[in-house]
């Protein structure tokens, strides 16, 4: 079927969906321009470095055939897919027919800021600007721009093209009406957008933050080991979490119980130290340990391949998809 494309709205509409613009064409950038292709967007990814542009449309492919492998894609559909991405380092020519342009740059205010006012420049008055920061306040990022009210966070789950998941992230000053079209252009391209507050770590972020300080504070205690906490969460937490959230397990376990004895020995035992500098994380950073990066962290990644754990990671996300997803799976 080919696209149907008008421009009545002073950017570019394809199939009903706003040609969007990725600023930034590492793995982030091109899993959300993919994720983006899947759901049927037109998509422009931009950035300086050609074999940058390069590395990214490999992805892409890469990304293309995992998911075929998955069973979540035809293999037959591979040049429309991919069809719908291309690249450039010309910002003009990602912003300007652009309706929705995101960027996915580092995790720098200045940056993030100075590249979004760039793609300002170019873009119609009707588009929208995004930051796919997990960190960053929104308000923050939306006040350099010109127009901070067509502005509003969507944070992507790592792997974006398999996780549903996606934060929408208003700031104090974004319209509503923007909100309103980011959580439709989500739902448009098979994503779930969660509408959560501007404060550091939003949700997601902030209960991976949670869960990992207090297993910190159970390894750097001598109490258990890096390994015993992770198989509690994924051999545990994980098989449950996509049935029952915690305030659906609150209200099955019963709100006298969490208000009894045991729940409050639990909760005043709990870890609240300010900075992770005083632990581990700290200590291991110090002495320039990254974790996979540098090939050591709370594991030794040097012994193990952190490229096959990333597939298995994937394989393991595809699996639970096809479950939530009402598929039969063989086990």
């Amino acid at each position: 079927m080919s696209s149907k494309k008008k421009t009545t709205v002073g950017f570019t509409v394809v199939n009903n969906l706003p040609k969007c613009a990725i600023i930034g064409a590492g793995t982030m950038g091109t899993h959300i321009a993919f994720s983006l292709a899947l759901g049927g967007a037109e998509v422009c990814v931009w950035d300086r470095p050609e074999a940058d542009l390069e590395d990214s449309a490999k992805r892409a492919e890469q990304a293309f055939d995992f998911v075929v492998e998955q069973g979540l894609a035809k293999a037959e559909d591979k040049n429309t897919v991919l069809g719908r991405m291309s690249y450039t380092h010309d910002m003009k020519e990602a912003a300007a027919p652009a309706g929705f342009i995101i960027e996915a740059v580092l995790e720098d205010l200045g940056i993030k800021q100075a590249i979004l006012k760039q793609a300002e420049e170019y873009c119609s008055d009707e588009a929208i600007l995004s930051s796919t920061t997990s960190a960053l306040s929104s308000t923050a990022i939306q006040a350099a721009l010109k127009k901070p009210g067509r502005f509003c966070i969507a944070h992507y789950a790592q792997p974006a093209y398999l996780v549903k998941l996606v934060e929408v992230v208003p700031g104090e000053q974004t319209d509503e009406a923007v909100t309103a079209a980011v959580t439709k252009l989500l739902n448009d391209t098979d994503k779930t957008p969660v509408l959560c507050p501007d404060i550091p770590g939003f949700l997601w972020a902030r209960i991976q933050h949670a869960v990992l300080r207090e297993f910190v504070s159970l390894v750097d205690r001598g109490l258990v080991s890096p390994e015993a906490c992770d198989t509690i969460l994924k051999q545990g937490y994980a098989c449950r979490l996509p049935a029952m959230g915690a305030f659906e397990h609150a209200d099955l376990a019963g709100l006298d119980l969490m208000n009894g004895d045991a729940a409050k020995a639990v909760w005043a035992d709990l870890y609240n130290v300010n900075d992770p500098a005083e632990t581990s994380v700290g200590k291991l950073f110090a002495e320039g340990h990254t974790g996979m990066r540098s090939g050591q962290g709370f594991y030794n990644w040097k012994e193990r391949n952190p490229d096959q754990f990333k597939r298995d990671r994937d394989a393991e996300i595809v699996r639970r998809v096809k479950i939530m997803a009402g598929a039969k799976v063989e086990f």
